[in-house]
C-alpha cells in the first residue's frame, strides 16, 4: 500500500515568470545590482549598471540584467523611468498608514 499526501497530488511545479533560457541571474548578481542602485543616488542606465558591475569584478549578461530588473521591479524594489533605473526604499509603516487613511484629492 502506498500513501501519497494530498499536497503531493495537487502540487504541480510552478512555471517560472522571470527565468528564461540564458537569462538566469544569480542571487549574487541581484545583490550587486541592488548595491549599485543604492549607491547611485539617482537614476542609472542599464549600460552604466553593466559597467559598474564590471568594475566591481562581477560582470553579467544583458539578458540576466534584464531578468533581474524585471524581478526586482515586480517586487517593488526598483522603478524604471525615462532617465533610467532607480532604487525604491521600503516605505515605513507610518507612511503606508498615512497613505491608506489620509485625505484623498
Amino acid at each position: 500500500m502506498r500513501i501519497v499526501s494530498a499536497m503531493a497530488q495537487v502540487a504541480k511545479a510552478p512555471r517560472p515568470r522571470f527565468a528564461k533560457p540564458g537569462a538566469n541571474p544569480t542571487l549574487e548578481t541581484i545583490e550587486y545590482l541592488l548595491a549599485a542602485l543604492r549607491k547611485a543616488g539617482g537614476p542609472v542606465s542599464r549600460n552604466r549598471l553593466l559597467a559598474t558591475l564590471g568594475d566591481w569584478g562581477h560582470s553579467t549578461t544583458r539578458q540576466s540584467l534584464n531578468a533581474a530588473v524585471n524581478f526586482l521591479g515586480d517586487q517593488g524594489m526598483i522603478a524604471e523611468g525615462s532617465k533610467g533605473l532607480l532604487w525604491v526604499p521600503e516605505a515605513s509603516q507610518e507612511l503606508l498608514e498615512a497613505i491608506r487613511k489620509g485625505p484623498r484629492l
